[in-house]
C-alpha cells in the first residue's frame, strides 16, 4: 500500500553549526524499519558532524549545492546531482561549499 507522508510529521534537529537534519521516513513513520530517509541541509561553508552508519550500507545524492565530503582519510568533491555509496563502517563528514549543501541520504536500518 503507497504512504504519503506530510511535512507536518518529519522531525528536524538543528545545530548551531550550520546545519540540520530532517527524518523523512523511519520505522515510525512508515511503520517499517525496511528503509530510512533523511534530508541534510548545511548552510554555506558548514561543517557537519563526522558519522557511522556501522551495520549498513548508504545511499547519498546531492540534491543541490556542492563542497566535499570525507570519507575515512580521502576527501571527495560533491556536486549537484552527485551520488555517493558507502559501504558499512565508513567514518564520513559533509563540508559545504559557497552554495551551501542540501543531501538527500537512504539506508536500511535493519531490524
Amino acid at each position: 500500500m503507497p504512504i504519503i507522508l506530510n511535512p507536518e510529521i518529519m522531525e528536524t534537529e538543528s545545530s548551531r553549526e550550520g546545519w540540520s537534519k530532517t527524518t523523512l521516513a523511519d520505522h515510525k513513520t512508515i511503520g517499517t524499519s525496511a528503509i530510512a530517509a533523511q534530508r541534510w541541509s548545511f548552510e554555506p561553508l558548514a561543517i557537519g558532524p563526522e558519522q557511522k552508519h556501522g551495520d549498513t550500507d548508504q545511499l547519498l545524492y546531492v540534491i543541490s549545492g556542492d563542497g566535499t565530503v570525507r570519507v575515512n582519510s580521502e576527501s571527495l568533491p560533491l556536486e549537484r546531482e552527485t551520488l555517493l555509496w558507502l559501504e558499512r563502517d565508513d567514518v564520513y563528514q559533509f563540508y559545504a561549499g559557497e552554495n551551501g549543501l542540501e543531501v538527500l541520504q537512504g539506508y536500511a536500518p535493519g531490524e
